[in-house]
């Protein structure tokens, strides 16, 4: 079948970022942004929640063009995405960590991957870390089994999980990778309202790649770019009440 013409007036992409006293991450990833080969209508929406550093004051300044929501608190993960899909026009939406740098070229990959495959629902990325090796990025869908080896360390059980193995080279299709670098199709994150913000903090995006395969939607890995993700950014300094969101988390 014959996908409708799209309208010119609606821009190809929306990137959206969540970010939480990431001030000088999230100023490299927009940096990073600049300097893409973007299409003119891309629009980029960062969700503010309710930083102290000074993030919202440096973006303005420093990013006129980006459009930034700020949040009074920091209401987790999924709510301040689920804010800046909402605002999103695109009919991509990459949902895009705080504490990466995009390569050059990697949107147009992954809007490109999308336009020439209509049955997938989304597509990510090879996340490499600053050194540039491969993060394990792609995961199966968990089982009680593998959440209960990989919090007591018995990696000889979780090989099936952690797709050992994986070749970080070859587009694939998988079931879960991070929301780290995660194109969307707009029409699907609004049929399954976004993110579930049960999840807060965790496994939300596991949650949402699983919904999207309940639908009927292909999700692929395409290694053909990468991003940059420093990785843990946020949760490596936060406070005890957000540690303990994020353990709850993981045991719903």
């Amino acid at each position: 079948m014959s996908q409708p013409a799209p309208d010119p007036r609606t821009p190809l992409c929306s990137v959206v970022i969540a970010t939480w006293n990431t001030r000088d991450l999230v100023a490299d990833a927009l940096d990073s942004l600049a300097r893409q080969s973007l299409p003119d209508t891309t629009e980029i929406i960062v969700v503010d929640n309710g930083s102290t550093d000074g993030t919202s004051e440096l973006i303005r300044k420093q990013f006129p063009g980006v459009v930034v929501i700020r949040e009074e608190r920091n209401t987790g993960f999924a709510p301040a995405n689920n804010r800046g899909i909402r605002e999103a026009r695109g009919r991509y939406v990459l949902l895009l960590g705080s504490d990466t740098v995009v390569r050059a070229h990697t949107i147009p990959v992954l809007t490109g991957f999308l336009d020439a495959h209509p049955d997938v629902a989304a597509a990510a990325c090879r996340l490499v870390n600053p050194d540039g090796s491969p993060q394990m990025s792609c995961r199966r869908f968990p089982r009680l089994l593998d959440a209960v080896a990989t919090y007591l360390s018995l990696h000889a059980l979780t090989s099936r999980y952690t797709m050992r193995g994986f070749d970080f080279h070859a587009t694939q299709e998988v079931e879960q990778p991070a929301a780290t670098c995660l194109m969307v199709r707009r029409e699907m994150l609004e049929r399954l309202g976004g993110f579930d913000e049960a999840y807060t903090i965790l496994y939300n995006d596991v949650d949402l790649c699983r919904r999207l395969k309940n639908d009927g939607g292909r999700i692929f890995y395409v290694g053909e770019t990468e991003v940059v993700h420093h990785g843990s950014s946020t949760t490596r300094t936060a406070p005890p009440e957000v540690r303990l969101e994020m353990y709850r988390n993981i045991l719903h």
